[in-house]
């Protein structure tokens, strides 16, 4: 398919058009290319394989756009992209490289391409803990840094708790999200998630 990134860089172009103004690697550069271009501040790293001009606007419902777009047909009416994904959605992560997806039936494996990784899990996420963007549904920012802090890797996890609390949000803080984790069932994960606010309270406190 011919690649068509070099209109996004023109100075019409405000609005992201799928796949078109996404570059991705392999296409017409490399990723060490790519990565060349972003560090010279002419692209942003968002997802996997995928770079975006730096002139377009990141927000939330576009991220979930390009997710959308590297699940193709997995991401469905059934499923909720979820964990690192989700916090990455929020904008608590600058990028990720694993689609973490809840389904509520099983969902047999499978490689979205792009650089990235698939985790299916089965779980049913209550209507209270999900919103839309962009017509996907994505798990709320608290459920998310909840998931992140029980079930993702500690860099993950930390990373998405330090950028969740720098916000200074009131509905998501050390409070809102232990309290939030104190109504899960008593689980190894939910230790090691209220270890990890323990600790960050801890480094508050003593600044």
């Amino acid at each position: 398919m011919e690649s068509k990134n070099y209109q996004a860089t023109g100075p019409g172009a405000v609005a992201l058009r799928i796949p078109e103004d996404l570059w991705i690697a392999g296409q017409m550069f490399s990723r060490n290319e790519l990565q060349a271009m972003a560090s010279n501040g002419l692209l942003r790293e968002v997802l996997g394989d995928c770079f975006l001009p730096s002139q377009i606007q990141i927000t939330a419902s576009l991220r979930a756009r390009i997710a959308a777009f590297v699940c193709g047909r997995e991401l469905n009416s059934r499923t909720v992209l979820a964990r690192q994904t989700a916090a990455w959605v929020h904008g608590l992560l600058p990028e990720v490289f694993t689609m973490c997806i809840y389904t509520n039936a099983y969902h047999r494996p499978f490689e979205p391409g792009f650089g990235l990784t698939a985790e299916f899990m089965q779980a049913v996420v209550p209507e209270t803990q999900m919103v839309f963007r962009s017509r996907v549904k994505v798990t709320s920012a608290l459920r998310s840094v909840c998931d992140c802090a029980q079930f993702d890797p500690l860099p993950i996890a930390s990373r998405v708790l330090g950028n969740a609390i720098s916000l200074n949000d009131p509905y998501l803080n050390l409070i809102s999200i232990r309290q939030n984790l104190n109504t899960y069932e008593k689980s190894p994960e939910r230790s090691r998630a209220l270890r990890l606010i323990d600790s960050f309270d801890d480094m508050a406190q003593a600044a």
